[in-house]
């Protein structure tokens, strides 16, 4: 009876040493050891450990898994498309925004802060340069063509629909003009120009007509000429034949004796006039936009997030195949370190590992007390 309690409590202390050692020691191998290990020329077996062995197989597939089953294009629309994500995200858009602004930074002390010295001389410069290069190249495409190809055909065809309206004004006004004392004064005056270099043909109209008389007798004439209806189609004619001839003339015929820099001076001094870069680039941001504000964070920003987000569910395919998401998940797990690893996976399941290591202990010591019986029975 004592060969009982003697045989059977050993083999059972023996059986969980071996189960419980077992366990660890395949646990251990998980990682270790990190290298193949040679004695001279012969590979240790089991060397190395099961991760480091397929450490590149394994990466491969939790790429392969990441891209394929966990960051997909299913997955980020979704995402993308949750209210409250957009929700969250456009409140810390608007967050980030007010404590920006409330920063009270002008556009200058931004593009300072990027590097861009004295901006406002720099952008004034780049915009006169800007200028010059577009003043040069307008000049040498349109110089040597005709004034017809250079305007627009529906601003040639307003021009010649508003000649018969001028024609209108311009006898209206020769009509104001020869109806009133000046006008009369100026037919009495072109009447003796006229006829005083005429010799006796003016002294005879002078004896039996006289000078105001004569003027009297053309100045209903000159109206009735003025209001004549083919006096406006003569008119209406000349202007269309004068348009059209100046459409024939090219560009360089009116250009030539143009002081260019004068101009090129009009237009710089126009562009800063209607742009005042110094007045904006030092007003802080907040104040810029305060008109704005409510517009920019209750409209603009909403809108930017829809826009950023449609286009990101439709391109995300493209963009992680561009990044290529696999190769970099991939790479991270092949370079990353076994030890800290190892180290990882034992801090977070390292109450589970030790529980694996007692129940091979527990198997071991039932196995044991299991062959003490039936070492005993059958002695």
């Amino acid at each position: 009876m004592s060969t009982w309690f003697t045989i059977i409590p050993f083999m059972v202390i023996i059986g969980a040493v071996i189960g419980g050692f077992t366990n660890f020691l395949a646990i251990r191998m998980l990682f270790r050891p990190y290298r193949t290990l040679y004695i001279g020329k012969w590979r240790v077996p089991f060397t190395p450990g099961l991760i480091p062995k397929r450490q590149g197989e394994l990466a491969a597939q939790i790429g392969k898994l990441v891209v394929g089953y966990l960051v997909t294009p299913e997955s980020i629309y979704k995402k993308l498309t949750d209210e409250s994500f957009k929700r969250d995200t456009e409140e810390w858009i608007n967050t980030k925004l007010n404590s920006w602004l409330e920063k009270g930074m002008t556009p200058e002390e931004i593009l300072n802060q990027f590097g861009m010295e004295n901006p406002v001389e720099r952008i004034n410069s780049t915009i006169d340069k800007t200028i010059e290069k577009k003043y040069t190249a307008l000049k040498m495409e349109y110089l040597d063509k005709p004034i017809g190809d250079i305007l627009p055909e529906q601003l040639t065809e307003t021009i010649y629909s508003k000649i018969p309206g001028i024609a209108d004004q311009i006898i209206k006004k020769g009509e104001d003009y020869f109806s009133s004392d000046e006008g009369k004064e100026k037919i009495r005056f072109m009447i003796e120009n006229f006829l005083k270099n005429r010799g006796k043909l003016w002294n005879l109209i002078q004896m039996f007509i006289g000078e105001e008389q004569l003027t009297e007798k053309m100045q209903p004439e000159i109206m009735r000429f003025l209001q004549n209806k083919g006096t406006r189609d003569l008119l209406v004619s000349i202007l269309e034949d004068e348009g059209r001839k100046l459409e024939q003339r090219k560009l360089e015929e009116f250009y030539s004796g143009v002081n260019e820099e004068k101009i090129l001076q009009f237009l710089k001094k126009g562009a800063a006039d209607l742009f005042p870069l110094e007045g904006y680039l030092q007003k802080p941001v907040k104040e810029l936009i305060e008109p704005y504000k409510i517009q920019l964070l209750d409209t603009l920003v909403p809108r930017l997030l829809a826009t950023a987000g449609d286009y990101l569910t439709k391109q995300s395919g493209e963009i992680l195949e561009r990044f290529q998401v696999e190769d970099i998940v991939r790479n991270e797990i092949e370079s990353f370190s076994l030890e800290r690893l190892e180290e990882l996976v034992i801090a977070v399941a390292k109450k589970e590992l030790v529980m694996i290591t007692y129940l091979g202990a527990l198997l071991g010591g039932l196995i044991g007390m299991i062959q003490g019986i039936i070492v005993m029975v059958t002695s």
